[in-house]
């Protein structure tokens, strides 16, 4: 009785060993490690302060400014960087149907998209990582911008500072990407299209610049020759991530797998405090071209809490550095998760 009583223990414990193995192998992986990457809260105080410091809408002396402030920053850390300025036609917001027979119905405005690559050897793959960086035009108000882009592309730059430190370990390239002219503008949205006789498309201008340029190769797709051709993976872009308590939007234009994934890493990583209730909705933002090419896209955006949204309490005060930061952890955790 005493051997058989010994074997069955014997037999449970190895029984009870593997199931603790698989529910261990079942666990996102990239949660046990992504919390020990380096962080610089006072590097990204300094970012959040710059890009604050004014407004900074597309078109403007300041968001040329902040243009060459994120080069700089981007290739401190380490990162081939190209600027790249391309010119955009927007609605002229002086043009009224009446007045549209006797001008032009547009304005010329040069636009600068930034581009920071952390080129890992060996690798043929290329994962996008995005924010934009203008600040909503608002007429006879100040929108700073500091969570509507400032969180995110602060947020950015100490995030490849932080996978610079571990870049043999990733399975792909990374390109950090800071988008011009993601706001209207217009005053709304879908002005452009609806209520302005220039009947255009106003806004997303620097993601859908760079989207056009993305090429097909062997049924897959590319990236611009410019960059290599490298087959993209993904996009995982960046908005509005600084409001205090940060609770992530369920965007339904993301990539399900994607957006499954990034649910289950913050069960992992949060007990699920960042998605927990949120709904599910579509959500038109920088990775909509991407996604509409094919691209594997997820947008890590709080579209709920919209209290300082295009309004002049967007301020530095209304950020939390907590909320940026676990946001940014998820975005590592999903990189280093990538096949």
């Amino acid at each position: 009785m005493y051997w058989i009583a010994l074997l069955a223990l014997t037999l449970l414990g190895a029984f009870c060993r593997g199931q603790h193995e698989t529910q261990d192998q079942n666990q996102p992986q990239p949660a046990h490690s992504v919390a020990k990457l380096p962080w610089d809260e006072a590097k990204l105080s300094e970012h959040l302060k710059v890009l604050t410091a004014e407004a900074h809408p597309m078109g403007s002396q300041r968001q040329s400014e902040l243009a060459a402030y994120l080069k700089s920053q981007a290739e401190a850390i380490g990162l081939e960087v190209t600027a790249e300025t391309f010119t955009v036609q927007v609605p002229d917001p002086t043009v009224t149907a009446a007045s549209s027979m006797m001008q032009k119905s547009t304005l010329d405005l040069a636009l600068t998209n930034v581009y920071a690559k952390l080129t890992v050897p060996e690798r043929s793959c290329l994962i996008l990582l995005s924010s934009h960086y203008d600040s909503k035009r608002l007429e006879g108000r100040v929108s700073l911008g500091a969570n509507d882009s400032g969180s995110s592309s602060a947020a950015l730059l100490e995030i490849m500072r932080s996978l610079a430190s571990i870049k043999t370990e990733l399975t792909c390239s990374i390109m950090a990407v800071w988008f011009d002219g993601e706001e209207a503008y217009l005053p709304e949205w879908g002005d452009g299209q609806t209520r302005h006789p220039a009947a255009q498309i106003d806004h997303l201008y620097g993601s859908r610049h760079l989207a056009d340029q993305l090429t097909a190769c062997q049924g897959k797709l590319c990236a611009p020759a410019s960059w290599g051709s490298l087959e993209l993976r993904a996009m995982i872009h960046l908005d509005m991530i600084g409001a205090e308590g940060v609770r992530l939007s369920r965007d339904t234009n993301s990539d399900s797998a994607l957006m499954k994934k990034a649910v289950d890493l913050d069960k992992a990583l949060y007990g699920g405090r960042l998605y927990g209730q949120s709904r599910s909705f579509p959500i038109e933002d920088d990775h909509l071209p991407f996604a509409e090419r094919g691209l594997p896209t997820l947008d890590l955006i709080n579209f709920e809490n919209l209290s300082t949204w295009h309004t002049d309490q967007d301020t530095l005060s209304s950020l939390s550095l907590q909320s940026i930061k676990d946001v940014s952890q998820l975005a590592m955790a999903l990189i280093l998760d990538s096949p």
